[in-house]
């Protein structure tokens, strides 16, 4: 094992304070024991004590504390659960999001007359009305996470297919089965 440099001693505590990163991966960055990061951390004047850290709701700007763990996993941190979901009616648009199997399963049949589609890949219905298989009205998806980043907002994601942009002549043109 190395030991750190003074000369680093800055750029281990902007990573554990700015950075909120945990010891073991600043340890393993220095290819030091996470024991020589706490050290250097100490000398240093950081508290690593586990307390908890105060964020802002993403929905009202209250204060909110949260572990640093909970605040490196999550993108936004709300104060409680109705927050969250006014939150994603602002992002999402307003209406709700009316779920029907069947409508699903017409989507993807639908989607599969122009695009091949894969188990992994999510048909979006961008009115949120499964009802409504209209091809402008339906997006695809390579997953289920870039789906829920579209709907959350987060670095929205492009569709790998968008029905809005098909040519309006084959719009409504309903190609054979394959």
């Amino acid at each position: 094992m190395e030991r750190i440099g003074k000369a680093f001693y800055k750029d281990v505590v902007g990573a554990y304070v700015d950075d909120l990163k945990p010891m073991a991966e600043i340890a393993d960055w220095f290819h030091v024991s996470r024991q020589s990061i706490w050290k250097v951390l100490r000398k240093c004047g950081v508290d690593t004590a586990k307390k908890k850290v105060v964020v802002k709701c993403a929905y009202c700007g209250e204060d909110i504390f949260r572990t640093k763990a909970r605040i490196r996993n999550q993108g936004r941190h709300f104060c409680n659960q109705e927050h969250y979901y006014l939150y994603l009616e602002v992002v999402g648009g307003p209406g709700k999001y009316l779920p029907n199997r069947e409508g699903q399963r017409l989507g993807r049949a639908k989607v599969s007359m122009y695009f091949d589609l894969q188990p992994e890949h999510v048909v979006h219905h961008e009115d949120k009305d499964c009802l409504n298989n209209r091809a402008e009205n339906l997006k695809v998806f390579a997953n289920t996470s870039d789906h829920v980043k579209y709907h959350r907002g987060v670095d929205k994601p492009k569709p790998i297919w968008d029905g809005s942009k098909l040519a309006s002549a084959n719009r409504y043109f309903n190609p054979a089965p394959k």
